[in-house]
């Protein structure tokens, strides 16, 4: 039985930023663990959030439990789903089974997960590097995380559009369930014919951002509205959304342009930069892990790894404040806009990092 469930869930509520439009650096009045003004804590409120979730997630409502473990690089991700995880390594060191049905839960630092950030002139401030992340996080990374997993996607420095966002992340997604489905078909291989292990359900948890969550539910079911600002697919704080893979994949079809049999855009190596082959699909500057990783034809109902039906879309039935800052797409963010002649126009010197609830206007970190 392939990987047949993926849930998603958006960091904690966090601390804000803002950045200087006529330089492009990034300040916040709050100190970062790892010294990154974009790269917040969570708020005690977040702090709250990610304890209930870590108590849903153990509980029997709250099944299959998760087979392997994604997130964004940045801190507010990881302090979200880590009671979480050190719940169920808690419940796998307690449980006779142990990790006999094959599970790992040591997150997988995926920066293809990262956050939005629109385009730019200048660089973007990237996530902590593996080494300090699990210096901050030892008990839910790896003691050797570049060893035990790369990246399939690192983003552009100078940010994306929102359809260049889409792309990045129907990239990195598929990459993402073609190894899982790869690494459940070696372990059942495995095991006895008769064992319940060999035919168990499988998930993977996913922690990211707004704008990452809502292009993921996008590129999952293969549904991309014809106007981005369609408020489909929920995201609030610690919500969790639930897609179940389709019994028959849709058959990809091929389309237009240099690509393999199947339609699939191979975008290149590690050492290379996405080329002006693809601009336009995944943003220039984006770097990919290895000749696999390729920009799947996903739209018109497809998805990603054969499309995928949510089932649940940002629950937030387990949290005692219930649904908290939705988000959704208002206007294409992008800096090199925003930024103008100081002498010809005025600009606000400022864009705020705190997050918008979905019904306020302007661009707005997430």
């Amino acid at each position: 039985m392939p990987l047949d469930r993926i849930y998603l869930t958006r960091h904690g509520h966090r601390l804000g930023w803002t950045i200087d439009l006529q330089t492009g650096i990034y300040s916040s009045p709050y100190n970062s663990p790892t010294g990154n003004a974009t790269d917040p804590t969570l708020t005690s409120h977040g702090v709250r959030q990610s304890h209930e979730l870590a108590a849903h997630m153990v509980s029997e409502n709250f099944d299959p439990k998760p087979w392997r473990v994604y997130s964004s690089p940045f801190y507010r991700c990881l302090q979200t789903i880590r009671p979480g995880i050190e719940a169920l390594k808690e419940r796998q060191v307690n449980s006779w089974t142990g990790s006999a049905d094959g599970s790992e839960l040591d997150v997988r630092l995926e920066n293809g997960l990262g956050e939005w950030f629109g385009t730019s002139s200048f660089n973007h401030p990237s996530p902590a590097s593996p080494a300090i992340l699990q210096s901050l996080f030892p008990n839910i990374v790896h003691s050797d995380p570049e060893q035990h997993y790369s990246p399939e996607v690192i983003p552009s420095s100078h940010g994306e559009t929102i359809i260049q966002l889409h792309d990045r992340l129907a990239t990195t997604l598929a990459a993402i369930i073609a190894r899982v489905d790869s690494e459940v078909e070696i372990f059942e291989a495995l095991q006895p014919h008769s064992s319940p292990m060999a035919r168990s359900s499988k998930a993977i948890m996913i922690c990211s951002h707004a704008a990452p969550l809502i292009a993921m539910g996008r590129a999952l079911t293969g549904c991309m509205p014809e106007d981005p600002e369609e408020e489909d697919f929920k995201v609030f704080t610690t919500g969790l959304s639930t897609f179940v893979r389709r019994k028959r994949p849709t058959v990809i079809r091929s389309r237009s342009g240099s690509g393999d049999r199947e339609g699939n855009l191979v975008i290149g190596t590690s050492s290379e930069q996405v080329g002006e082959d693809v601009i336009g699909r995944l943003a220039p500057g984006t770097k990919v892990g290895g000749p696999h990783i390729k920009v799947p034809d996903w739209t018109e109902g497809k998805g990603v790894g054969g499309g995928w039906d949510c089932i649940s879309n940002s629950d937030c039935g387990f949290l005692s404040g219930g649904e908290e800052r939705g988000w959704h797409f208002n206007g294409e963010e992008s800096f090199d806009t925003i930024v103008t002649n100081p002498h010809t126009a005025v600009t606000s010197p400022t864009i705020s990092g705190h997050d918008l609830s979905s019904s306020s206007t302007g661009p707005s970190k997430l």
